[in-house]
């Protein structure tokens, strides 16, 4: 009996993703100069999200590293700190997103 596999969807995530999301995450952080309450303010976020991630307590999903990202203006969503701007980053999903919904339904 063949075993059925689930298929890869824009939500599945690697743990070496998550890993340089809370990288930049940090170096973002330590760039700012902020305090994780102060990150936590900026990211609309709580302080005990933000510690948990950093303890290793919580990992980071896709849509809180593109909140992060989107709302600091810089990359994180791609593991770095490089500014970017919102717009380039919400149309850089979304074109993924599309891809991967191609490949899920065979497009």
């Amino acid at each position: 009996m063949k075993k059925e596999t689930k298929p890869t969807t824009p939500t599945s995530l690697t743990d070496n993703e998550r890993g340089q999301w809370l990288a930049a995450m940090r170096r973002a952080r330590t760039e700012l100069g902020m305090t994780q309450m102060q990150f936590a303010a900026a990211i609309g976020m709580s302080k005990d999200a933000v510690a948990s991630w950093e303890c290793g307590r919580s990992r980071i999903c896709r849509t809180s590293a593109l909140r992060m990202s989107v709302r600091l203006q810089r990359n994180i969503i791609a593991g770095n700190t490089d500014p970017v701007a919102a717009e380039d980053l919400i149309q850089a999903r979304v074109k993924e997103y599309e891809r991967s919904l191609r490949r899920l339904l065979g497009v």
